[in-house]
């Protein structure tokens, strides 16, 4: 049997040491970039390790005002992988029979929540195949598991009407940002040791959350829709903190501290580190499925994490959601791994997006080889950085107000996420939005940007997912269509800079057969590139790369000023601008919409296989060519031959039966423990019953 995606053999605790590595603004020249990268090592205050990027892109040493920054992704997640392999089981199985659970007829929650309160350190509590009826929430603690049978034989059926349905860490809780003190001395980008005006309550083994005074260039919360006065998680009245991140701390002399991660850029603006303990540490979540009911009216997530450090989601099923997947807030090197994400009940954009969503500084999460089906995808926001979104699949998402509009896959949405790494993945469309300010420093990787995705009936609501006749989504008669409004592969907006796209594939055979309103006859044209203020059609016509427009921006062709792209348009600045384009570094991406290929003169054509992973991880599928995509494959089965599968995808497609961009049912049959073999996954047993409340 291959190995589960995430090696969970039995692993030390302790953190792996880290050195971040460090740039000058004055490297912001790519020639010669080998000599540049060089010598901006010389200027850094600590050693720095040689990264897999390097050579291609370059350390930060400043501001983050530089082209072709990156800092050293290798460590996201927990490290040396999910421990909980080797660890012990705690008590007796609970099973779906027993009383009170009464086979999803009777609440099970108390039952569970015992069982995890009595959990012994390095141990799981493990349900049985079944269902189990959740009238509240389930807690679990630090240093334990809460482990089901597989994905599709334990079922949460979750009828709580008030709180998460899974929480690792704690449901509400934030720092105390009261407690903030000064950061006086080693503030430069890299610095791992900072020096406060009061150490108090900081130790060893707690965090910091450590930010500065928005500068309002690179970093702002002005937006396209107005001042977002909450997008620095509401640390201050006007949103003033955006950038920051999360360390946690190594040593402690007098008010001198180590951190690790060091400083992903120079703090000189007012910083200041607001310290906090961990609610749980190693706390997960493995192997079962919640079952989503509409019953929530507040804190409505499937799944939790909240200021929890070194936490794990794995082999999971969210089967509905009607809030967020998986919402993270103040952690520090999770991982959401190996698991499937199907559907949802809000279809709209609003409180809650249907997403993972990483937010508030969340530092050093790894979202790694998951499936997103009918759903929204990851969304990142308020902060944080050296996150990994790496090998997932997404497709089929479908906004029921617009249903033809392409729904984004990946989104950077509140302001500041910087210096995140999105590798391998293949989704609809990557963007990164102006509504709430600003983000930069994003790089993706070989990863597939498709263009487009099929978007099936129902609308609204649970029900059997049908996708045929086909037609148009704003036409009568059809149960699926091609998204084709607003088809832009790859999307930084008017207030995203200094990002890289580095050996990805944008477009594909999908997005080249659309027609204008699904009319027969009627290709769309296909355009490479638009950048602001150019014209951009929103349903005439597709796109590769658009860099620089508003929420309002879509005709463009007229002069920047203030309220353009705009929502309103009384702003009192522009929503468009040139400076995403301007600022983005592009190397060695094959656009399908004219079959080129970009490269930047004097930086090599030899690309790592990963900009995160030192070697093909055990991991991957056999079958599969490692790397799957980018300019350098050759004979791929999609997009001239530049793109395969990835794990996520062969086991949607080969092993679970869905299709590509074709969500080609309900939510379907998932294990982890199936999945990633061959063979098919063994027959799911629901059975789920209504439970009058």
């Amino acid at each position: 049997m291959e190995q589960l995606p995430i090696p969970i053999g039995a692993l030390s605790k302790t953190q792996v040491p880290r050195t971040n590595s460090s740039k000058s603004e004055n490297c912001m020249k790519r020639t010669p970039l080998l000599l540049c990268a060089l010598f901006c090592g010389l200027l850094i205050p600590v050693s720095v390790d040689a990264q897999v990027w390097s050579g291609i892109l370059s350390p930060v040493a400043s501001t983050g005002s530089c082209t072709g920054c990156a800092v050293d992704w290798s460590t996201a997640g927990i490290p040396g992988g999910i421990p909980s392999g080797a660890w012990t089981q705690s008590g007796t199985t609970i099973t779906a029979a027993q009383s009170p659970c009464s086979n999803g007829a009777g609440d099970c929650t108390s039952t569970i929540q015992t069982a995890l309160n009595a959990c012994g350190t390095n141990h799981y509590v493990l349900l049985g195949a079944g269902t189990f009826l959740l009238d509240g929430g389930l807690t679990i603690p630090s240093d334990c598991v809460l482990r089901g049978s597989g994905a599709n034989q334990t079922i949460l059926n979750a009828m709580s009407t008030s709180a998460g349905d899974v929480v690792l860490g704690t449901l509400n809780g934030s720092p105390t940002f009261s407690n903030a003190v000064s950061i006086t001395g080693g503030t430069s980008a890299g610095s791992t040791s900072i020096t406060v005006s009061s150490a108090t309550g900081i130790s060893v083994g707690t965090y910091v959350m450590i930010t500065q005074v928005n500068d309002g260039t690179l970093v702002s919360t002005n937006g396209s829709e107005g001042v977002c006065n909450y997008c620095d998680s509401s640390q201050t009245t006007d949103g003033s903190r955006a950038q920051g991140q999360i360390s946690e701390v190594t040593s402690v002399s007098g008010t001198t501290i180590g951190i690790n991660p060091g400083l992903f850029v120079s703090y000189t603006r007012s910083p200041t580190a607001v310290p906090f303990s961990a609610v749980s540490k190693y706390a997960g979540a493995e192997n079962f499925q919640v079952y989503a009911n509409n019953t929530h009216t507040s804190n409505n997530s499937s799944f939790y994490m909240g200021m929890c450090a070194y936490c794990w989601i794995s082999g999971v099923e969210t089967n509905f959601t009607d809030g967020d997947m998986v919402d993270i807030g103040w952690d520090y090197h999770d991982e959401i791994a190996n698991s499937y994400f199907d559907d949802a009940y809000i279809r709209t954009s609003g409180q809650y997006d249907s997403t993972v969503a990483v937010r508030n500084k969340a530092t050093g999460i790894l979202v790694q080889n998951n499936i997103f089906d009918r759903t929204g995808g990851i969304e990142i926001s308020w902060g944080g950085g050296q996150n990994v979104f790496s090998y997932n699949y997404m497709l089929g998402a479908v906004s029921s107000g617009s249903p033809d509009f392409l729904v984004d896959s990946i989104i950077a949405h509140g302001a500041h996420p910087d210096f995140d790494l999105i590798e391998g993945d293949i989704v609809t469309q990557l963007k990164y939005d102006s509504v709430h300010g600003t983000s930069s420093n994003l790089t993706t990787f070989r990863s597939w940007e498709v263009g487009t995705t099929l978007g099936c009936n129902p609308l609204s609501g649970r029900g059997s997912v049908t996708c045929s006749p086909l037609g148009a989504g704003n036409f009568g008669g059809a149960n699926g269509w091609w998204e084709d409004y607003a088809n832009r592969a790859y999307e930084p907006d008017a207030f995203s800079k200094y990002d890289n796209a580095v050996g990805d594939v944008v477009g594909s055979g999908d997005m080249t057969n659309l027609l204008i309103n699904g009319q027969t006859g009627n290709p769309m044209p296909q355009v490479a590139l638009v950048d602001a203020p150019n014209s951009r059609s929103y349903s005439y016509a597709a796109f590769g790369f658009s860099f620089g427009f508003g929420e309002t921006g879509d005709t463009g062709g007229v002069a920047i000023a203030n309220g353009v792209g705009c929502s309103p348009t009384t702003l009192p600045y522009p929503c468009e601008s040139t400076a995403p384009y301007s600022t983005a570094f592009i190397h060695g991406v094959f656009n399908n919409a004219n079959g080129s290929t970009t490269w930047t003169t004097g930086v090599t054509h030899t690309l790592p296989p990963s900009f995160y992973l030192n070697a093909k991880p055990s991991w991957w599928t056999a079958s599969i060519p490692y790397p799957p995509i980018g300019p350098d494959v050759t004979g791929g089965t999609y997009v001239s031959g530049h793109a395969n599968l990835n794990p996520a995808a062969n086991c949607y497609i080969n092993v679970m039966g869905g299709g590509l961009n074709n969500p080609t049912g309900s939510p379907l049959n998932f294990n982890a423990n199936t999945c990633y073999v061959a063979g098919p996954a063994p027959a799911a047993s629901l059975n789920l019953t209504a439970v009058a409340h």
